[in-house]
């Protein structure tokens, strides 16, 4: 199981430097590319401030300038490495209790709020393309055979 999110979080960094590595060749016109690609970071963090029992330490909608998302993506990626290296095969089960943005709370399996993760940069990262692709850009194959691949 550690294995298998390991490699999906790294999936989840390589397809975010690969959008942000044509960001440095073409520089986005639609500020809603960089606003939903920090809200899909925010979020990433945010997640893991709720697996590890912390205060939440971003805004879920904060603005990241480019350099900055591009350390995030670093940073985030080796903060839910480290919480992965740390599970015992039974945490992969335990339920995270926690508050979302509107208040309300509740309690989820981990591997569900892992999965989750993943799922939502999948989806925001898909929503980019296609104002990517509105601006000419030359889309870069992010799908996970192509990760897996190299």
């Amino acid at each position: 199981m550690r294995q298998h999110f390991k490699q999906l979080f790294d999936y989840d960094k390589w397809a975010n430097q690969s959008l942000l590595e044509r960001f440095e060749k073409q520089f986005p016109v639609n500020p809603r590319i960089y606003q939903l690609f920090s809200h899909m970071l925010s979020a990433q963090r945010v997640w893991l401030d709720r697996c590890l029992g912390v205060p939440q330490s971003v805004q879920i909608w904060g603005e990241r300038l480019p350099d900055e998302m591009k350390e995030d993506v670093e940073n985030y990626n080796l903060g839910w490495l480290d919480f992965i290296d740390q599970l015992h095969a039974h945490d992969f089960e335990r339920i995270v209790n926690y508050t979302n943005s509107r208040g309300e709370t509740f309690d989820s399996q981990l591997t569900d709020i892992m999965m989750h993760v993943i799922n939502h940069g999948t989806h925001h990262r898909g929503g980019i393309m296609m104002l990517m692709k509105e601006e000419g850009f030359a889309l870069p194959y992010l799908d996970f055979i192509a990760f897996v691949r190299e």
